[in-house]
C-alpha cells in the first residue's frame, strides 16, 4: 500500500503511501546557531532526525533498485537497504524515539518499525506490533494534520501487514479526515478500497477506486491513477463484470503500458495470493488485445498458469475461490475458441 512518494499503494493492498512523501511536508530544516544555542537539546534532535531523513532515502534508492535489478548486486542492495533502516532506528532512538516530544520523530520510527517487521523474511509481527504503539502516541496527541495524517497511514499499513481489516479500514478514515491534497487523498480513498475488498464488501470497493480516480488530476493519472485502476478492476471482476476488469486494465496501459506500476519494489499483496488474480486478468486482457497470434496463444496460457496459481496457493476458506474456478474453465474455453477460429483461417 505505498507509493513512492506515495507508493501505490495501492496497495494491493497495495499500497502504500510512501513514507517520505509524507515526511516532505514537514520538511526539515538545519538547527540555526541560534536554536544551538538556545535549546542544544533541540537542535541536537533536529540534527538526529535530519540524519535518519537521510537513511530513509538511502533505503528507499537502494529498495528500488534492488526491485529492478536481476544481477548478483541484487543481495547486496538488500542487505544495504536494511542497514539504513537500522541506522535511522539508531538515530530516532537517540533523538528520544518513542518516548520524544517530537511526533516527528515518533512518526519516523513507527515507520522504521513497520519496515523492519514486514521487510524480514519471515515478516516479525512483534517489530509490526511495536510500530503500532508508538504511531498511537501520535494520533492520541496534538500534532499537526499532515504529521496525524501519516501516522494513521502508517498505521492501517501496519494493520493491512497483520490482516486485521477492520482496525485498517478505520485508520484509512483517520487518515481521510486529516488529509486535504487531491493525490494523497486518492492513494488513501484506493488503500481503503483494497481493505473493503479483502472483507468482501465489493460495492465500498468499487466505489473507494471510483472516489481515487475522481480525487486526480489528468497529470496525476500517471503516478498515482494506474494501480487505483488495476485494484478497480480486481473488484469488478469479483463483483462479476470480467468485460468491465478487462476495461479497466487496458485503460490502466494507456498511463503505464508495461504495468510498471504494480511491479514497482513498494507494491505488497494482502493477501499475498491475490497477485495470481492481478496475474491472471493482465494476461486475459493482453490475450483479447493483441492482434498477433503467437502473443494471443501465450498470453492465454500465462492466464490459466496464474488462475491454477491461485487456487493452489489460496487457503481453503479464501471466498474468491469459486469464482477462481469459473474464471479458470472460462478462459480455457476462451482459449481454445480463439485458437479454433484461428486455425480455420
Amino acid at each position: 500500500m505505498s507509493q513512492r512518494s506515495f507508493r501505490s499503494a495501492l496497495v494491493a493492498t497495495a499500497l502504500a503511501v510512501a513514507f517520505v512523501a509524507s515526511a516532505s511536508r514537514d520538511a526539515l530544516a538545519a538547527p540555526s546557531v541560534w536554536l544551538k544555542a538556545r535549546d542544544p537539546v533541540a537542535a541536537s534532535r533536529l540534527t538526529l532526525l535530519e540524519e535518519a531523513d537521510q537513511f530513509l532515502l538511502k533505503h528507499d534508492l537502494a529498495q528500488n533498485e534492488a526491485g529492478f535489478d536481476s544481477s548478483s548486486a541484487v543481495d547486496i542492495l538488500r542487505r544495504m537497504r536494511d542497514v539504513y533502516l537500522l541506522e535511522a532506528l539508531k538515530r530516532l532512538d537517540q533523538a528520544g524515539g518513542a518516548e520524544s516530544p517530537d511526533p516527528r520523530v515518533r512518526v519516523r520510527m513507527g515507520h522504521v518499525l513497520r519496515r523492519l517487521g514486514q521487510d524480514g523474511k519471515p515478516p516479525n509481527p512483534g517489530r509490526i506490533e511495536e510500530a503500532i504503539r508508538v504511531l498511537l502516541t501520535v494520533t492520541r496527541g496534538s500534532a499537526p494534520p499532515a504529521l496525524t495524517s501519516s501516522a494513521w497511514n502508517e498505521l492501517a499499513i501496519a494493520y493491512a501487514v497483520l490482516g486485521k481489516r477492520e482496525q485498517e479500514v478505520h485508520a484509512y478514515g483517520e487518515a481521510l479526515a486529516h488529509e486535504p491534497l487531491g493525490h494523497h487523498r486518492a492513494v488513501l480513498f484506493a488503500n481503503r478500497a483494497e481493505s473493503y475488498m479483502g472483507m468482501g464488501r465489493l460495492d465500498d470497493a468499487i466505489q473507494g477506486y471510483r472516489e481515487a480516480l475522481r480525487s486526480l488530476l489528468p497529470i496525476e493519472m500517471f503516478q498515482f491513477g494506474v494501480t487505483a485502476l488495476w485494484g478497480l478492476a480486481v473488484a469488478t471482476d469479483r463483483d462479476g463484470d470480467l468485460d468491465g476488469a478487462l476495461a479497466s486494465i487496458a485503460l490502466a496501459r494507456a498511463y503505464d503500458r508495461d504495468d510498471h506500476k504494480i511491479h514497482e519494489p513498494s507494491w505488497f499483496f494482502s493477501p499475498p495470493h491475490d497477485e495470481a488474480w492481478y496475474e491472471a486478468l493482465g494476461a486475459w486482457s493482453t490475450a483479447r488485445s493483441t492482434d498477433l497470434g503467437a502473443v494471443r496463444a501465450e498470453a492465454y496460457t500465462r492466464a490459466i498458469e496464474a488462475w491454477e496459481a491461485y487456487l493452489e496457493r489460496a487457503p481453503d476458506d479464501d471466498r474468491w475461490i469459486p469464482l477462481g474456478r469459473v474464471r479458470l474453465e472460462a478462459c480455457k474455453k476462451e482459449r481454445e475458441r480463439v485458437l479454433q477460429a484461428a486455425r480455420r483461417r
